[in-house]
């Protein structure tokens, strides 16, 4: 008999509506989160839609694992993270998992931003140095807690000094993105403050772009950069191996 493996993690998102292929970077990042720290069992789980959170959950005790982590797939801590934490406890599984701080809030996650956006800046043949870097996020009318952490990568992200300037827009509070790039001709970089390419990082923010006539091009949703990966893996491996 094989040993059971001493250590399991759960990727925890929104879940995507709509978007070409629903989910592709949960499954996508947690299959490279498996290969770089190389525990065995990293099962993707969703509050809505399916594979559910509680499905991964059980998943990850039925394989026998003696420490079980969360990894929340969110860009702030607020209301989604509230719901992963009261889902957790519902389901009351042992070993109690422990759940780690949310991907948006990794300090290391505006170098990464900055850099997807300049090669994006680079490909449609603008000058960074002279292009503004707007960066959306959701936004919520539930609480500040998103608006705040895009704010605050965005601070970071202006340290680098590779954008002639670096501001925000949101989907669902003020300053509102169609606003925001209708504001300006400057060339601008549109960076997704989102996990994946779903509803609001697949089809708002270009939809966005297209109606504005906007002089901008979108870098994507900063979740499915392959360089979110080791992130990911450095916090489940650190909290771990505080654990056992």
């Amino acid at each position: 008999m094989n040993p059971a493996p001493p250590h399991a993690a759960v990727l925890v998102a929104h879940g995507d509506r709509g978007g070409v292929a629903p989910n592709a970077a949960l499954r996508a990042q947690a299959d490279a989160v498996r290969a770089l720290t190389g525990i065995t069992v990293v099962t993707p789980g969703v509050l809505k839609g399916e594979p559910t959170l509680e499905d991964a959950l059980a998943q990850a005790v039925a394989s026998g694992a003696s420490r079980i982590a969360v990894y929340p797939l969110f860009m702030a801590d607020g209301y989604f993270m509230r719901k992963v934490r009261e889902r957790v406890e519902a389901v009351g599984v042992r070993p109690e998992p422990s759940i780690l701080a949310p991907l948006g809030l990794d300090p290391a996650l505006s170098d990464i931003l900055v850099r997807e956006a300049a090669s994006a800046a680079e490909t449609r043949g603008f000058e960074p140095l002279t292009s503004r870097l707007l960066i959306v996020g959701h936004g919520s009318k539930l609480g500040p807690a998103s608006a705040n952490a895009t704010r605050k990568v965005a601070a970071r992200a202006a340290i680098a000094r590779r954008f002639a300037s670096v501001t925000t827009a949101f989907l669902e509070e003020e300053p509102f993105l169609d606003d925001v790039l209708a504001a300006s001709p400057t060339p601008t970089v549109v960076a997704g403050f989102f996990f994946g390419e779903g509803m609001h990082g697949g089809e708002d923010v270009p939809d966005a772009i297209a109606e504005t006539g906007a002089n901008a091009v979108y870098a994507g949703a900063i979740g499915n950069s392959p360089a979110v990966a080791p992130l990911i893996a450095a916090a489940l491996t650190a909290n771990l191996a505080q654990s056992s």
